[in-house]
């Protein structure tokens, strides 16, 4: 029986040392060199965009919100599978014991008379007891690298999970300082829109007076009109969005509605110009991207698997069990085991080809969504420069407009003072020059969101 023993052992070993084991690849994907344009000299931080308050905020959700949570909570239960996939690498031991009372047949005969006649009756009655117990210790030689594969598939994808923490982060940061600013603008705005609309309902009497005068047509009526109307309008949507943005940071903060309402200002000055590393590395910090990148190792993993089921498996076994009616036979009676099991697939073949087929299908698929995905972060990152340039130029033109608009109020005031032009007319000029502010506003709150929707894209910093 040793000899055998020995004999398959040394068979699986020369197996192991001469036959050619699996040699799955990961596929390569190409990344750009260099960025489409150009730039700034400040490397990409938080530090530089927020407010000790806004800042506050943020720390709040990250600390509060659910969607971290749950991401946090998913990520445990991978760590968790990781770990029990690790532990097949570890002999595996057991531990029985039993015990038994058994009715024991113990029998008698003796002769009893009925009338006369002698009958013999048997009877059997007793009881036995018998202990037994038996350990044993088993272990699986990974002799491709099967187990290890298994266990480096299951990290890939804790890993993986792990990311949604880190977007998740991302994203709630983002979510928190666009609530915050939009906050900020509605605050710098309103008065602006009050006055505006209180100038528009100023101008449509002085047009109406005119009208009855004489002096204009009709229509001008209708034209200013339909500016009291915008103006409303305008004042009504500020209202209901910093309702609405109260409620995003109760949702992101954990807190009941209506939500809190920020002392918010916007960020003095323009937006850094940040100084970006090459793509690739900028890229590796995105957790689509790394996500991405583990489902890849996941699936390579995999597919290593499903070559090593291919090859022969080598496991060994050891038992010792002893039993007994008494504890005298426990020590007495022991019986030793030593087992050597080699798994051959012989028949079996096209299951595991495929098997093996749908594993490197799989691989592909993964391959197919790393390649895009890091095609949609690039296209992200160029789409939120590109936008940033957008506003920026938008920005300088509203600046224009404003210095323009700002010196026909004063040129519209001087003649007012000297009975040149009506008083509708200079207010008109006026409600320009707060039209053109709120441009302004607006589109340094687009200014700011865009470079929050920068960092993100960017992995963070």
């Amino acid at each position: 029986m040793k000899t055998r023993l020995t004999s398959i052992a040394l068979a699986a070993l020369l197996l192991a040392g001469c036959a050619v084991g699996p040699a799955a690849k990961a596929p390569d994907v190409p990344v750009p060199t260099a960025w489409s344009l150009g730039s700034g000299d400040a490397a990409p931080d938080w530090a530089g965009l927020l407010d000790p308050q806004l800042a506050a905020l943020q720390a709040r959700a990250l600390e509060a919100n659910r969607d971290i949570a749950r991401a946090a909570l998913s990520w445990k239960q991978a760590q968790l599978l990781a770990e029990q996939s690790a532990l097949r690498w570890a002999p595996s031991a057991s531990l029985s014991a039993n015990a038994s009372r058994p009715i024991e047949t113990q029998s008698s005969t003796r002769n009893v008379e009925v009338g006369g006649v002698t009958i013999p009756v048997t009877t059997s009655t007793g009881w036995s007891r018998s202990y037994g117990a038996s350990v044993g210790v088993g272990y699986e030689l990974d002799l491709w690298d099967r187990l290890a594969q298994s266990t480096a598939a299951q990290r890939a994808n804790a890993e993986a999970t792990r990311t949604d923490i880190d977007a998740a982060r991302l994203s709630i940061r983002s979510q928190v300082a666009e609530a915050y600013w939009t906050l900020a603008a509605i605050r710098a705005q309103k008065p602006l829109a009050e006055t505006q609309l209180a100038l528009t309902r100023e101008t449509l009497e002085l047009t109406r007076s005119r009208v009855r005068e004489g002096k204009l047509l009709p229509i001008e009526v209708d034209k200013i009109a339909v500016n009291l109307q915008a103006a409303e309008s305008r004042l009504a949507d500020l209202a209901a969005d910093a309702q609405l943005q109260r409620q995003i940071l109760a949702l992101l903060l954990d807190e009941p509605l209506p939500g809190p309402s920020p002392e918010a200002a916007l960020p003095a000055g323009e937006p850094p110009r940040w100084r970006l590393a090459e793509p690739a590395e900028v890229l590796a910090r995105r957790p689509d991207v790394q996500k991405a990148r583990f489902g890849v190792d996941a699936s390579l993993a995999r597919l290593r698997v499903s070559e090593a089921d291919r090859y022969p498996r080598l496991s060994f076994s050891a038992g010792l069990s002893t039993g007994g009616s008494h504890a005298r036979d426990w020590l007495s009676q022991p019986l030793a085991s030593l087992g050597t099991n080699l798994i051959v697939p012989m028949i079996d073949w096209q299951r595991l080809a495929l098997q093996r087929d749908g594993a490197r299908t799989e691989l592909d698929a993964a391959a197919l969504t790393l390649r895009d995905t890091l095609q949609r972060a690039l296209a992200d990152i160029e789409t939120q420069r590109i936008e940033a340039e957008r506003v920026a130029q938008q920005l300088a033109a509203n600046e224009g407009r404003l210095r323009e608009a700002t010196e026909n109020e004063r040129l519209a005031a001087l003649r007012y003072e000297v009975g040149a032009v009506a008083r509708a007319d200079w207010l008109q000029t006026r409600s320009a020059v707060l039209d053109a502010e709120q441009g302004r506003i607006r589109l340094r709150l687009q200014q700011w969101v865009r470079q929050a929707a920068l960092f993100k894209s960017l992995g963070g910093a």
